[in-house]
C-alpha cells in the first residue's frame, strides 16, 4: 500500500491499494500527476495522485525492481530480475523496445536525457546511449 498525506495535518488522503507483493520503487512523473510503482508481483501500476485510482498496470514476467520515467519523453523504463531494460512508450502504453541490459538482476537504473544507466548484482555499472544503443562498461 502507499498512502497520500497531507503535508500540513499529517492526515492520511487516500491509500493506493493494488500491488499483491512487496513494492520495490517509486517514481514520478515532471508534472507530478502520475507516480509509478514497480513490485515483486510483476507489475508496474501507474497511480494518479490526485485521486489514488490506478489508472494503468503494465504486466511483465519478473519481478520489477526499477521503473524511471524520462524526463522529457513520454516514456517509461523497468529494469528486471530477467536482466531486462524495457522501454514503454506512455502514450501507446505498450512496450516499444526490450534488451538484456546486464549479466544478473538489475537492482538500480538512472535515466538521463541521453543514457540510460544500469547495476545490480554484478559488480558492472553499464551504461547504454538512447540514441545508438551503444553500451559501456564503468
Amino acid at each position: 500500500m502507499i498512502c497520500s498525506w497531507d503535508g500540513e495535518s499529517g492526515e492520511i488522503i487516500f491509500p493506493m491499494i493494488g500491488h499483491t507483493n512487496k513494492i520495490n520503487c517509486i517514481a514520478a512523473t515532471e508534472n507530478g500527476n502520475y507516480i509509478y510503482t514497480a513490485s515483486n508481483d510483476c507489475t508496474v501500476r501507474q497511480w494518479n495522485i490526485k485521486n489514488g485510482a490506478c489508472e494503468a498496470i503494465f504486466k511483465f514476467a519478473d519481478p520489477v525492481s526499477v521503473v524511471r520515467i524520462h524526463p522529457t519523453l513520454n516514456m517509461m523504463f523497468t529494469a528486471s530480475w530477467d536482466k531486462m531494460v524495457r522501454i514503454v512508450d506512455l502514450e501507446a502504453n505498450k512496450v516499444t523496445k526490450s534488451f538484456v541490459a546486464s549479466k544478473e538482476a538489475i537492482k538500480a537504473m538512472i535515466v538521463t536525457e541521453k543514457y540510460i544507466f544500469v547495476a545490480g548484482c554484478d559488480p558492472i555499472i553499464r551504461g547504454f546511449s538512447l540514441e545508438t544503443g551503444e553500451c559501456k562498461l564503468y
